[in-house]
């Protein structure tokens, strides 16, 4: 692999790295504005939550979850990715 084609890659990886931030960022304060709700409403009206709310953050934990997963899963766990999508082969 020549110079260029190492810092196009590591340039890839930097953009794909910072998409994946930003978009667990988002999904974090999504995920955090939920719970405030969430708990503010509990000490307000000393009721439970209705099941909206709670569907709500089980749907966004589990999109941001699934997103990282699929993300990381192959930096974690090599062993988990196909052959033919691994970039290196030692």
């Amino acid at each position: 692999m020549t110079s260029q084609l190492r810092e196009e890659r590591v340039q890839e990886l930097c953009e794909s790295a910072y998409g994946m931030l930003k978009e667990s960022h988002g999904a974090l304060h999504e995920l955090k504005g939920l719970v405030d709700r969430l708990h503010t409403g509990y000490l307000q009206q000393q009721k439970t939550p209705d099941f909206d709310t709670i569907s709500a953050i089980k749907l966004t934990t589990d999109r941001m979850y699934g997103e990282l997963e699929r993300y990381l899963r192959p930096e974690c766990d090599p062993d988990s990715a196909y052959d033919a999508a691994m970039t290196e082969k030692p």
